[in-house]
């Protein structure tokens, strides 16, 4: 997982109320464990229960990925599977490039979709004023209209926090503006006027660190398609398996050789 998902899912294990209100015009009733053990273990981002019954399922995507409706689906099976309902299903785009994440499928004997809303596209004033600091974080990721204000806000908050509390925060928020950089440059100079004590030291934070930064990148990204293809694996031997979908099928469907497939099927039978 990328450094920017990681920490979007920390932020949304406390559960950011305010953002699935405005996502889905409803209350979350109760949080629902969002594990799925099943041939191996996949968690999907958030998973809740509104005020009118529905269930709801939410994954946060940081970069384009086009494995994304197959994800999806597959969650949307395992959900269906646990909760013996069908959920509500939407992609929550927080990346700085134009979203190109498809809301769906369109296969022979197969039609699907979930929605996909880009977090730069809506109002987000409700978590610019939160007394979340959770919340205050996810919204530097929308369009923030007074940038200096907000920090000053956020700024306050971690004044109030212990040490590990605050550098826990700030480095998340670091981490986040650097989705956007020209808040990102905002902040820093925030900080840097500021002189403020308890500021990440270059040192410590690679991410102050431009020129570790692009080598980083470089290399996150050639990990992230190794990755994915990996994942794409273990989802088609999942379908195959618990789902008694044919190899042949799965293969064409997931554009992996098949011989593949029946080695790791050999491989997973084996252990």
């Amino acid at each position: 997982m990328g450094m920017y998902d990681k920490t979007l899912r920390e932020l949304f294990q406390d559960v950011p109320y305010k953002l699935i209100h405005i996502l889905t015009n409803q209350n979350i009733t109760k949080v629902l464990d969002s594990h799925f053990p099943q041939v191996e273990e996949r968690e999907a981002d958030l998973v809740v229960e509104l005020e009118n019954g529905d269930i709801f399922h939410l994954e946060i995507q940081s970069v384009n990925d086009s494995y994304m409706p197959k994800r999806m689906l597959y969650y949307y099976l395992l959900i269906d599977k646990v909760y013996k309902k069908a959920p509500i299903q939407m992609v929550l785009y927080v990346g700085e490039k134009n979203n190109t994440i498809k809301d769906g499928l369109n296969l022979p004997n197969l039609t699907y979709s979930y929605q996909v809303v880009n977090i730069q596209d809506i109002d987000c004033s409700e978590l610019v004023m939160s007394e979340s600091i959770n919340d205050n974080i996810i919204a530097i990721l929308c369009n923030v209209k007074n940038p200096n204000d907000f920090f000053e806000r956020i700024n306050n908050k971690l004044l109030n926090l212990d040490n590990k509390q605050r550098e826990n925060y700030l480095r998340k928020l670091i981490i986040l503006a650097r989705l956007r950089p020209n808040i990102y440059q905002t902040l820093e100079s925030f900080y840097k006027e500021k002189k403020m004590p308890f500021i990440i030291e270059a040192k410590n934070d690679p991410l102050y660190n431009k020129g570790w930064n692009e080598a980083w990148s470089e290399a996150w990204s050639e990990a992230w398609s190794e990755a994915e293809e990996k994942r794409k694996i273990k989802d088609a031997i999942i379908m195959i398996k618990e789902f008694n979908l044919p190899i042949e099928v799965i293969s064409e469907k997931f554009e992996i050789d098949k011989d593949i497939l029946i080695e790791k099927l050999k491989e997973n039978i084996e252990n």
